[in-house]
């Protein structure tokens, strides 16, 4: 069976102070790391914090995107709403986002992260990825909470938050949770949470397909794919908007590396996984809002979406009956033709998403403003003219040159995926709330 735990927050001090990290606590908590890598690699330069190079892209509130777009529909959601009353939610797949640790574990799976084997150390590389990647969420608007996959795990001890933190905490971003993940799971990337509102509690859910479920064979292909970086815990927050809690899941399932029927079992078990603990938790609490984002590498179409998770394309089912157990899925607010955040095998797809229960329609703690779900990139401005290439959908990623002599950084791009935003609105402070 699938099972639930708290992560290592009290069975690891070390790994546990960099679950939560607040702007005051942060840079109390970094020496922490430093003092623990120079114990390991005597003689070794103290790893800490590189400050904000001085006019070199670093964001400012007075040239923010805009997170929620104009249109009818999000006008109408938010009739009647006072200042103050939207949240903004996003995911983005930042594209292998290492620390400026060269011995870590997850420079181990990763040729162009390993020492001596890129210009990722030698020419702090990690600098300008944080560049780029507060420059992105700034195009984005700033969204209020941003969940991100492919942060390098490093057995839950990565130094990414604290590298990013200096360059978008001028944007309001305050609290900081790293996924952590199961010791026994081999995994070099993990997921991570940046918030503006208090993150009040991190944990992640054990998924091991060895022990069982509808989508585990038992197999030796599936040991094989378990021991891979891919079988990854999906990360639990808790979020206190003013006072109202968000139970957000962030999840960045199998790639679609492989055999395919291989990976779709194990990305529908994680699916189930999330799945069967959001049922747990409405149980409990029926008015619960959820949310469930991420990379989950398969289309809006496919089994962990449709079956696993199920996620349906009509929100006008849970104004009907709000105990309905399913999840809207936000990518049904655009047309099938501007479904795309991915350059996937020469097509566009759609492999990251935006999901929620019925409770963020019922007028009650958070509700989804119709109409504000968007992929950032598509709709004209700044972000399209440096998120995307000149076909106006593919992503403009991270630059990388590949050579027998090893890997190399270019500094340019942003990541292979395109972030996606939607808006919440409080309830309590709108009038018109339905």
């Amino acid at each position: 069976m699938f099972s639930w735990r708290p992560s290592n927050l009290f069975r690891n001090p070390i790994a546990a102070t960099a679950l939560i990290l607040t702007t005051a606590s942060l840079a109390n908590v970094a020496p922490a790391f430093a003092q623990r890598n120079s114990r390991n690699r005597p003689g070794r330069p103290t790893p800490v914090a590189q400050p904000k190079p001085p006019q070199q892209g670093n964001p400012s509130n007075n040239a923010l995107g805009k997170a929620t777009p104009d249109n009818a529909l999000v006008s109408k959601s938010t009739r009647g709403c006072a200042a103050g009353s939207l949240v903004t939610v996003a995911t983005y797949n930042v594209e292998n986002f290492w620390d400026d640790v060269e011995e870590n574990s997850g420079s181990n799976n990763y040729d162009e992260y390993k020492k001596g084997g890129s210009n990722w150390y030698a020419e702090q590389m990690y600098i300008k990825k944080a560049i780029n990647f507060a420059d992105a969420i700034r195009m984005a608007g700033a969204p209020d909470i941003v969940a991100m996959q492919e942060i390098e795990s490093a057995n839950n001890t990565s130094r990414t938050l604290e590298i990013m933190k200096p360059y978008v905490e001028s944007m309001g971003y305050k609290y900081f949770a790293l996924g952590q993940q199961n010791s026994k799971n081999p995994v070099s990337v993990t997921t991570a949470v940046m918030s503006k509102y208090p993150i009040k509690s991190n944990m992640n859910l054990d998924f091991n397909m060895s022990e069982g479920g509808s989508a585990s064979t038992g197999s030796q292909e599936d040991g094989v794919m378990q021991s891979s970086s891919s079988a990854r815990d999906p990360q639990v927050v808790t979020i206190d908007v003013n006072g109202n809690p968000l139970r957000l899941y962030t999840a960045h399932f199998k790639s679609r590396r492989g055999v395919f029927a291989v990976g779709e079992r194990m990305r529908v078990a994680a699916a189930e996984l999330i799945k069967k603990d959001i049922e747990k938790q409405v149980q409990s609490t029926p008015s619960l809002d959820v949310l469930v984002m991420g990379d989950f590498n398969a289309n809006e179409n496919e089994r962990p979406l449709t079956e696993a998770l199920m996620a349906i394309d009509d929100k006008n089912v849970f104004k009907r009956n709000i105990s309905d157990d399913r999840m809207y899925n936000f990518w049904f607010e655009l047309p099938a033709a501007e479904r795309c955040s991915y350059m996937h095998g020469g097509a566009l797809q759609c492999l990251d998403h935006i999901l929620s229960t019925a409770s963020l329609f019922d007028g009650k703690g958070l509700d989804f403003v119709e109409g504000s779900f968007q992929v950032v990139g598509h709709n004209g401005g700044e972000a399209a003219s440096k998120l995307v290439k000149s076909d106006g959908l593919t992503p403009y990623r991270w630059g990388m040159q590949k050579s027998d002599r090893g890997s190399r950084f270019t500094g340019t791009g942003y990541s292979d995926h395109l972030p996606l935003v939607a808006t919440l609105k409080i309830a309590s402070r709108c009038k018109t709330v339905r």
